[in-house]
């Protein structure tokens, strides 16, 4: 609805202009003042979309009524009337940045058409500003995303030298959210409105990809955030039926450690590969499981050791081992759980020697694993094809390895060769080419 001041001193005249836009354009809203005092006060308080206002008034003439409103709402487009046919009036309302000149008594046709070009040019100017501002929207949302990737500095200064960033500076809090599906792709237009309705709570927002945003809040917003990502998640789940896991940083003490805190976030949201359990992970739970990650190193070298050597039951329990180190959190990324868990399967493809497409299909679905759980049930599976292609009418070869190993950990102080191992103590088909 577009919001018109009609200001003349003559209360006829105003209801004349009144009735004629009102019968052409019912949708108005129309405002009117006595003066220009008044009118200058409407102006301050509603910033109508146009004005249209007499030369002739008190306290405050049409022309430096005009003047005024130039600088207090530049947007507003001003049409004047006056009963002076005189090119003088015409030459200084047009100085004052006014759009038409309309002379009384006021002829429908010619107000009509001063209206339209006033409407024209309103349009015109809000088409400008909102590609403006999505231009300004669109490099904020480049240059904070820059920013909390990579930290430097420079990039907040080039960013200040075309989009306001002040309040960058205010930033004290940080969630991430992320959803099992491209939730974020679907609802980018609507999501932040709908979420600061429920919320109450301002926030700036920046998507990240299909699916996963930043919440971004400022110093003065004084919450339990734990609460918060807890009353987001079920949201989420109640409004969209959507599945979003929540990871809350750490209070900043300035906005330039946004890039810290979103590390953070990304860290803490990796424990959603490891606790199916849970959906809300807070910044005292990044510490979590920093013991066991030496344990899961050595497991994986161990159990790439026990395919070369061809040991299916150490492999079992060190694979075991592993289920239960990674069932805990780790402290690092499913990534590196699948880039290693990846080289055990070519391994053991390697000496099955199967086909190098059958290998890359298991892989493709190793990385496609959103749990543990997903990754456990891969290898536990690829390893018992292991065991029957491998071990099925092998079973005394496979005893005489066990023996060769419990050998090796019982006597690792003494002297161990070839020939000990393979020789007259044991005999076990192909040692020499597993240790050459």
């Amino acid at each position: 609805m577009r919001t018109i001041l009609i200001a003349d001193d003559e209360k006829i005249e105003r209801s004349g202009v009144r009735k004629l836009l009102a019968k052409k354009y019912p949708d108005l809203e129309i405002l009117e003042a006595q003066n220009g005092k008044e009118a200058l006060q409407i102006v301050k308080d509603r910033r109508p979309d146009i004005l249209l206002s007499d030369i002739k008034m008190p306290f405050m003439t049409g022309l430096e009524l005009s003047e005024q409103v130039r600088s207090i709402s530049p947007e507003t487009a001003i049409i004047v009337f006056s009963g002076y046919s005189d090119f003088e009036y015409a030459r200084e309302a047009i100085k004052y940045g006014v759009l038409d000149y309309v002379l009384k008594p006021i002829d429908p046709a010619e107000l009509y058409k001063a209206f339209e070009h006033a409407l024209e040019m309103v349009g015109e100017q809000e088409h400008n500003m909102a590609m403006h501002q999505k231009n300004q929207d669109f490099l904020g949302e480049y240059f904070l995303l820059k920013y909390i990737h990579t930290g430097r500095e420079e990039v907040m200064i080039e960013a200040a030298e075309v989009v306001d960033i002040s309040w960058w500076k205010s930033i004290r809090r940080m969630i991430l959210l992320e959803t099992t599906n491209d939730f974020f792709e679907d609802c980018r237009e609507d999501f932040a409105g709908l979420l600061l309705e429920e919320l109450k709570i301002p926030f700036h927002y920046l998507n990240l990809e299909a699916r996963r945003s930043l919440l971004l809040f400022e110093e003065k917003v004084k919450v339990d955030f734990g609460v918060m990502a807890e009353h987001i998640h079920a949201y989420m789940r109640q409004k969209f039926r959507a599945k979003c896991y929540v990871a809350v940083s750490s209070p900043m003490e300035q906005g330039a450690q946004m890039p810290e805190a979103f590390q953070e976030t990304e860290l803490l949201m990796e424990n959603r590969f490891y606790r199916q359990d849970l959906w809300v992970f807070l910044p005292d739970m990044a510490c979590e499981g920093k013991d066991n990650y030496e344990i899961v190193v050595q497991l994986f070298d161990k159990m790439e050791e026990d395919i070369r050597l061809r040991d299916i039951a150490h492999l079992w329990e060190h694979f075991r081992k592993f289920r239960e180190q990674g069932q805990s959190v780790g402290q690092f990324s499913h990534i590196y759980v699948k880039f290693s868990c990846s080289n055990i399967i070519k391994e053991l493809y390697k000496n099955m020697h199967f086909a190098a497409e059958r290998c890359n299909e298991i892989i493709e679905n190793l990385y496609m694993c959103n749990s543990m759980e997903e990754i456990f049930r891969i290898m536990e599976e690829n390893i018992r094809i292991y065991e029957e292609t491998e071990f099925a009418n092998q079973s005394s070869a496979r005893s005489d390895v066990e023996k060769v190993k419990s050998y090796i950990y019982e006597h690792y102080a003494e002297e161990l060769n070839v020939e000990i191992l393979g020789g007259g103590y044991f005999s076990v088909p192909g040692l020499h080419e597993l240790y050459l």
